[in-house]
């Protein structure tokens, strides 16, 4: 395994030990050469006794304020001076405490609410997570394949949580294309860990495959008990806490659109073979057909681009949106447009109006999708 990484040009970062030094101010920092004591003239009178100068009232003051800060320095807890702790410089070993006090002064603005208790928070967690790293690298040298039989009333969820993974491991696992529509008896293969199964692609390598879901190359190589670098394009890997693709865990879950009129009308057509309600003769329909009055709110089933505003004899005005993963949506029949050729639309937004435009019998919104290789889909299979 180490030549394996070693040739895979994996590297660590060093944590630099140095630390800077710190500086502080005392009384070498010029602070007392601010007081200066020149001595003020006086009248010299004659005397026969013992006589001094009688200092000016700027010298008296300058000695008077020498002299506190001399009983100062000698009796300094006698001074009642008080600094909140929030404010004070205390050494503090674990710089997360030291972040949290300002956090809790910030949002309370009571530094006292802190106690040992929260200090003790970070070490805690810091000893779970380091439990939990040793627990997760003990159960990759175990890993497995497990077997479960679908039963009348499973869901994707349920079984995923039955299990202690994800359900993305689920679905990525078994290649569920949708997973609203789970068949009784239908055998499940479970990981014993969480993470994604991986086809390897063409010009992989072991390196840039653990960089793109960041997994350390180690783990991928323990799990998948890979002893040599040569991987073929077709093998299948397996990706310990490695998250599915949003939008394909979004597409299988039916989450991926939304019912594309503001409000929910009848259905008058659905997708797949029928008779042709004007010819009568039996063709393919390629979407589904809502009942919807002249000037009802079409809106975009998912977020997008606008790649297409046009018209024609079949399907009238309509607009086509690209979306992420090659993904389109065809609107037909409408009215009017309130979007134009490369606006980017979110997911609910208004795009235009339903009418009774092209190869219609009667007001309705045509709606349809497909796929990155231009192929339809049907959209009771996919609207949620």
């Amino acid at each position: 395994m180490a030549a394996i990484i070693e040739k895979q040009h994996i590297s660590k970062r060093r944590r630099s030990s140095s630390r800077p030094a710190k500086k502080s101010a005392g009384f070498h920092s010029g602070f007392m050469s601010q007081f200066s004591q020149k001595p003020g003239r006086a009248a010299h009178k004659k005397s026969s006794g013992f006589s001094f100068p009688l200092p000016s009232l700027k010298t008296l003051a300058v000695i008077a304020g020498t002299v506190v800060i001399a009983l100062a320095a000698f009796n300094w807890e006698n001074f009642n001076f008080e600094v909140r702790e929030i404010y004070s410089f205390q050494p503090i070993e674990n710089p997360e405490i030291a972040q949290a006090r300002i956090v809790q002064y910030t949002t309370t603005g009571n530094p006292t609410v802190w106690n040992q208790q929260a200090e003790e928070q970070p070490a805690q967690e810091s000893a779970a997570a380091s439990t939990e790293n040793e627990n997760f690298h003990g159960s990759l040298v175990e890993f497995e394949w497990q077997q479960y039989r679908v039963k009348r009333g499973d869901s994707v969820s349920a079984i995923a949580q039955r299990h202690g993974v994800s359900v993305g491991a689920i679905i990525a696992s078994n290649d569920i294309r949708n997973a609203r529509r789970l068949q009784e008896g239908t055998v499940l293969r479970i990981p014993n860990i969480d993470g994604i199964p991986y086809q390897i692609q063409r010009g992989d390598n072991l390196s840039r495959i653990a960089a793109s879901f960041n997994v350390p190359l180690e783990v991928v190589l323990d799990v998948n008990d890979i002893k040599s670098d040569n991987i073929r394009a077709g093998e299948t890997l397996f990706i310990p806490g490695a998250r599915m693709n949003d939008i394909d865990l979004r597409l299988s879950l039916g989450e991926l659109f939304i019912f594309p009129l503001q409000t929910r009308r009848h259905i008058t057509s659905y997708f797949g073979m029928r008779k042709d309600p004007i010819s009568g003769v039996l063709q393919f329909h390629d979407g589904v057909d809502f009942r919807a009055n002249v000037g009802t709110t079409v809106i975009a089933a998912m977020e997008g681009t606008v790649s297409v505003v046009s018209e024609n004899w079949l399907y009238g005005k309509y607009i086509i949106i690209s979306h992420p993963n090659g993904y389109k949506t065809l609107y037909g029949h409408l009215n009017s447009y309130n979007v134009r050729q490369g606006d980017r639309v979110a997911r609910g937004r208004k795009i235009g109006e339903s009418g009774n435009t092209g190869y219609s019998t009667g007001p309705h919104l045509h709606f349809g999708i497909y796929d990155k290789n231009n192929r339809l889909l049907n959209p009771l299979d996919l609207i949620n």
